[in-house]
């Protein structure tokens, strides 16, 4: 999925699956010990660092967030 440094990333990012928590919430909460039973709004930095991984390129967490926010803001209107 690489894209442009430049280029509009077309993403929002949403907590919708409670059962599904971000992989690499692991690699940076060592004192979790098991898994954690719901996924939650406050999880959202670390789907968007799997985003800006995957976009590669400029971007990084903080600027997916601010384009996915923007991105909602466009779609409902808020």
């Amino acid at each position: 999925m690489s894209s442009k440094p430049d280029s509009p990333l077309r993403i929002l990012l949403e907590t919708d699956a409670p059962y599904m928590v971000p992989a690499n919430i692991y690699d940076t909460l060592s004192a979790v010990k098991g898994r954690l039973p719901l996924c939650h709004t406050a999880m959202i930095p670390w789907t968007a660092d799997f985003v800006a991984d995957i976009a590669g390129g400029t971007w990084d967490a903080e600027k997916v967030m601010t384009v996915a926010r923007e991105n909602a803001r466009k779609v409902y209107g808020v």
